[in-house]
């Protein structure tokens, strides 16, 4: 629990926004070196090597900076200008004509806002412009978007006021696109356009800046320089007048913040290497990640789609003992695929994304924005869940740490898809060994990225965040079996938000009290209720079932709080999707409950033999041999093939639509450990009748 707290320390240090901006400036992260470096690396690094939180000297770092934050709150005025926006149509219910952008320097608590953001640096497109919110059109929920109301068919205003405090005379320049017309005063006084663009001699000491103007078309920029070079980059731009403080802090406050940060990711970085040990591992760890990287941030699409097959490669090296765990899967392969991962979404630092109108990943954005920055935050945008609960509060939190930028989307999605990776090698190294579980690792990493799901990463839909949620309860019940309760309750948590971001996967959420049990209690032993009660956690099993329990119940009282109906299916798409009903298109029942359970295994809507579903088939087709104890299957781990049966129980209820392959990301973990691990069991006994003879 201490480790966990100084964690949540570290990340409220790191997040929390600065006054002084520059580098590492907090939230929002909206630059590559920000999105790479306290969105990926610190979280990954302090995650491999948790024994650096319980440091003195890490400890000291993290609550200096908390109180260097905290100082420069108090005391300093915030670094940039105010940029309000003003639409001139209605562009989200109630009436919304001021937005808010997504940063939480500005005032996102008020209604209406005095400023939508910070400008703290210039916008040269218009996707750098903070102007998310025109994802939000219409005002009513239930019509599609218009063209007109959005840009370039409707122009809003923008008002933009400051602070220039300069030491010694320079030239003040604003360079505007096409589509930006400005009318620019200084300390009151209109400035000449042809004058300001050409560069304005400014007198030293303090000046009011205001900039009014429109934004039409679709050619936008707006960038301030000073004496030719950015103008937010020499730290000379602040919302309101700066006080003597200021003057003395910012010649150098700006340097601390990023100074204490990179300290605790260097010592980070020395404890994963010192308990690493192998200089190979070491090695293949730092290229991986670096051609990973470069295929990410350079190649095309098909290239990274194919990337996780070359980590393959780690199943031939001659690798310690000591690495021969997760902890060593994660170093290996978990690092380079997260590095993929980043550099192929890191160019979406600092600019929002503009989503295809009337789909479930447009409508997601939409409650989110209800959510955070209009205060409705249990409401969530609907009384009753047609659209899927959770992810609308995960995208909402993720673009709070990262701004209009969809990029925290992609990390956090990212995340997911290895946890699952994870729970994939654990069960697989319990059946048959680590080099099978790398395999498998690998195998569920290719399923993902060569399938239909890959596009889904970062895009905004639940499936991916349930899968990891999964995986996060299954893996944090094996580790309570040791009976502490911190697990316990993360892992009740963690499967109760499971079943929030995808209420078919209740199945699974019910089949994770399986984790109870050792990951060694073998299929066969369901047939024994003596061996089953003699190895059970019943710690776990009771803990757990309380936990989801309570959130089951919670999610009903909300349902029951805004509709008088105490049910957790009320308002939501569970009539309209079951099988059990004959469709308009005249199929029977038993045809929908064929089809939906098909499009499962397949990956494919309408179901159709794919090889990229072989793995799912195949893990599907091990857990029932295992049930019926079928030699060697019924080797193979009862909790991970209950689970694995689990995720096909909702198939036989309800059947998905839209976005192939959403609908197996759930199964895909526990299918290719499965998998790989019947293939172990069944090659083992070969070599062994091969070596007698």
């Amino acid at each position: 629990m201490t480790t966990a707290l100084w964690a949540a320390l570290l990340a409220l240090a790191a997040l929390w926004p600065s006054r002084l901006s520059g580098a590492l400036d907090g939230a929002p992260l909206d630059s590559i070196a920000e999105v790479v470096l306290i969105g990926v690396i610190l979280p990954f690094a302090v995650w491999l090597a948790p024994g650096v939180l319980r440091l003195r000297l890490t400890r000291a770092v993290i609550v200096a900076l908390l109180a260097w934050k905290a100082f420069t709150t108090a005391t300093l005025v915030q670094d940039g200008w105010c940029l309000r926006f003003t639409s001139p149509v209605a562009i989200f219910v109630d009436d919304l004509h001021i937005p808010h952008a997504w940063d939480v320097r500005a005032d996102w608590r008020s209604n209406p806002p005095r400023c939508s953001a910070v400008m703290t640096r210039g916008y040269r497109t218009l996707n750098e412009f903070p102007a998310w919110f025109y994802n939000l059109p219409p005002d009513n929920f239930k019509e599609p978007s218009q063209p007109k109301e959005q840009p370039p068919f409707v122009v809003p205003a923008i008002h933009l006021e400051g602070t220039l405090s300069v030491a010694r005379e320079g030239s003040l320049a604003i360079a505007a696109g096409d589509g930006v017309a400005i009318q620019t005063t200084l300390d009151g006084r209109p400035l000449d356009s042809n004058e300001l663009r050409n560069g304005l001699l400014v007198a030293p000491g303090g000046h009011r800046v205001e900039i009014d103007g429109t934004l039409s078309g679709a050619n936008w920029s707006l960038v301030p320089t000073w004496n030719g070079s950015d103008l937010f980059a020499e730290n000379l731009a602040t919302v309101a007048t700066p006080g003597s403080i200021d003057g003395w802090l910012r010649p150098w406050g700006r340097y601390l913040t990023p100074i204490l940060l990179l300290l605790v990711i260097a010592v980070a970085l020395a404890e994963i290497a010192s308990r690493a040990r192998q200089p190979l591992a070491i090695v293949w760890t730092l290229g991986a990640a670096g051609v990973l990287a470069m295929v990410g941030a350079a190649a095309p699409a098909a290239a990274v789609r194919t990337a996780p097959l070359f980590l393959a490669a780690v199943i031939g090296l001659p690798l310690r003992r000591h690495l021969r765990n997760s902890w060593g899967a994660m170093l290996l392969v978990g690092v380079p695929f997260i590095a993929l991962v980043t550099a192929f979404h890191a160019r979406d630092a600092g600019v929002f994304t503009w989503y295809s109108v009337g789909d479930d990943f447009w409508m997601y954005q939409r409650y989110a924005y209800r959510i955070f920055l209009q205060g409705y935050w249990l409401e969530g945008g609907q009384p009753t869940f047609w659209f899927q609960p959770l992810y609308r509060w995960i995208a909402g939190a993720l673009h709070m740490i990262f701004g209009d930028s969809s990029v925290g989307e992609a990390l956090w999605d990212g995340a997911c898809i290895l946890a699952g990776a994870l729970l994939t090698f654990t069960i697989t190294r319990a059946a048959v060994g680590f080099r099978w579980a790398i395999s498998a690792m690998i195998v569920m990493l290719a399923v993902l990225m060569l399938g239909p799901i890959w596009y889904l990463v970062g895009r905004g839909l639940a499936e991916i965040s349930s899968m990891g949620l999964l995986a996060a309860a299954a893996l944090f019940a094996l580790q309570a079996r040791d009976g502490s309760w911190r697990f316990i309750v993360a892992s009740g948590i963690c499967a109760t938000l499971a079943f929030y971001a995808r209420l078919n996967n209740l199945p699974m959420v019910l089949a994770l009290i399986a984790f109870a049990w050792p990951l060694r209690q073998s299929a066969d032993d369901l047939w024994s209720p003596s061996r089953l009660l003699h190895r059970v956690s019943y710690r776990v099993l009771i803990g757990v079932s309380a936990v989801v329990a309570i959130g089951l119940l919670l999610f009903a009282a909300r349902t029951w709080y805004y509709t008088g109906v105490f049910s957790l299916l009320y308002g939501t798409q569970a009539a309209a999707r079951s099988v059990w009903q004959t469709t308009d298109e005249g199929l029977t029942p038993l045809q929908n409950v064929i089809g939906s359970f098909l499009m499962v295994v397949t990956m494919t809507d309408p179901p159709k033999l794919d090889p990229r579903g072989i793995p799912i088939a195949l893990g599907l087709l091990s857990a029932i041999l295992a049930i019926a104890r079928i030699r060697p299957f019924d080797r193979l781990p009862m909790n991970a093939v209950l689970l694995c049966l689990a995720g096909f129980v909702g198939a036989l209820v309800a059947r998905g639509s839209a976005y192939p392959g959403r609908f197996s990301a759930h199964v895909i973990p526990v299918a290719a450990a499965l998998t790989v691990s019947a293939i172990a069991l069944l090659v083992r006994p070969a070599r062994k009748r091969t070596e007698r003879k």
